[in-house]
């Protein structure tokens, strides 16, 4: 059955400016086209009615958008299902007043959201918060406490993605907060000269190899030095990394 969308119109599809037609929100209905184009089924998803309806459908078609059905599901998802529900079948809903909800599975010790006590997503304070998802950057990390056989526990989660950290015995959000924040650093070489002529306007970490060199800090390589690189003792007298040192680095 093909994926079928289910789009607002006010709002989304352009500015709300009801019962007005607002500006056409671009972005939205060329994403929409090309969904289309991959063979999603389009349904236009508003409370307009009668001649409002009529102005929203023409204002589509003048915009180079078409729909499969309107304001009621895909005529093969009727087939498919056997009726006309009042809410329309689709796979996804496209809504400028849609909140989102995370969808959990089974993925950890009891599962998320499995005797769950409390979701916490707006942090105490500095030291509560939770780093960026590693898997997918989502920055909607949550912590929930839930209960066990063995007592009350604590794991952290994404909510986009249901990437998490579920040890079973983390008695503190501290415990959680720790191992998710936790990353490993990449590799950190010092840069070849071949590297560092492409890093012209970019910033490095240098560090100089001399006694009397200043210590280890950030600069930003200019591109008519980073050409010339080979000219400026690159690896005696100094050395560039993508990244700072772990303890800073220090001179030779």
């Amino acid at each position: 059955m093909r994926k079928a969308i289910a789009i607002d119109f006010d709002g989304c599809l352009c500015a709300n400016a009801y019962p007005e037609i607002g500006e056409p929100n671009w972005p939205v209905i060329r994403r929409a086209q090309a969904e289309q184009r991959a063979g999603a089924g389009l349904i236009l998803w508003t409370c307009r009615e009668d001649q409002l309806l009529q102005e929203a459908v023409a204002a589509c078609e003048g915009w180079g958008l078409t729909f499969d059905a309107v304001n009621e599901s895909l005529p093969d998802w009727i087939e498919a299902f056997k009726n006309r529900p009042r809410k329309v079948g689709a796979s996804e809903y496209w809504d400028d007043k849609a909140a989102r909800i995370p969808v959990v599975h089974q993925f950890f010790v009891g599962g998320p959201g499995d005797d769950s006590i409390e979701l916490i997503e707006a942090f105490p304070n500095e030291d509560a918060a939770l780093k960026p998802c590693p898997f997918c950057g989502s920055t909607h990390v949550v912590y929930e406490r839930y209960n066990s056989v063995v007592g009350e526990r604590w794991r952290c989660w994404c909510a986009d993605c249901i990437a998490g950290i579920d040890p079973g015995y983390a008695q503190s959000w501290g415990t959680v907060r720790d191992m998710w924040n936790r990353r490993t650093m990449p590799p950190n070489p010092p840069l070849t000269l071949d590297e560092l002529r492409e890093m012209g306007g970019k910033s490095y970490w240098h560090v100089g190899l001399q006694e009397d060199s200043p210590p280890p800090h950030w600069n930003v390589l200019d591109p008519f030095y980073a050409q010339h690189i080979e000219d400026y003792g690159y690896g005696k007298r100094w050395l560039a990394y993508r990244y700072e040192l772990e303890g800073g680095g220090s001179c030779g």
